[in-house]
């Protein structure tokens, strides 16, 4: 079943369908589509596939023959979005999804501007100055070696030996 609201606006005009675009019904649909685009309409036009479920091979190509004439579609859901690059592919992006695009080539550029020069990457490990060096060495602490095993799972000659320390 599919159903057609045909929707006038000042903006422009929406031709929504909901339902199956297949069989019979794009035959409908197509007939819908000739009296809908034989009267002029004031602004942009666009196909409203949102409540669409399921497109068959003639409905593609309808719904390609409006979009030559056009026609903005529509759509939510992966297949009908998929359906929509379909058939729209060689076209620019929106204008939004190009300004975000910008905007964070934008901030990673700003965010390696504000990275000093010595810590990027030189195509070797991260190198310290000798004062750091020098700190890192004054907190190094030796650990005197232990009269007691350590156990290893599954050891039970260490549990042994750990048991032996523990009762001095």
């Amino acid at each position: 079943m599919l159903r057609i609201t045909v929707l006038n606006e000042a903006r422009g005009a929406t031709f929504k369908m909901e339902g199956k675009l297949t069989h019979e019904w794009v035959v409908e649909a197509e007939k819908a589509w000739a009296t809908f685009s034989s009267i002029p309409q004031p602004g942009r036009v666009v196909v409203d596939l949102c409540g669409v479920s399921f497109v068959d091979d003639p409905g593609r190509e309808l719904l390609a023959r409006m979009h030559s004439t056009g026609a903005k579609l529509i759509g939510s859901g992966p297949m009908t979005s998929a359906l929509i690059e379909e058939i729209c592919g060689g076209e620019r992006p929106p204008l939004g999804k190009w300004i975000r695009t910008a905007l964070s080539l934008f901030f990673l550029l700003l965010l390696a501007a504000s990275m000093p020069r010595k810590d990027l990457f030189h195509g070797r490990g991260i190198s310290f100055s000798e004062d750091a060096s020098a700190a890192i060495q004054e907190r190094i602490v030796a650990i005197p070696p232990s009269d007691h095993s350590i156990s290893v799972p599954g050891d039970k000659s260490g549990v042994r030996t750990l048991r032996k320390g523990l009762s001095r």
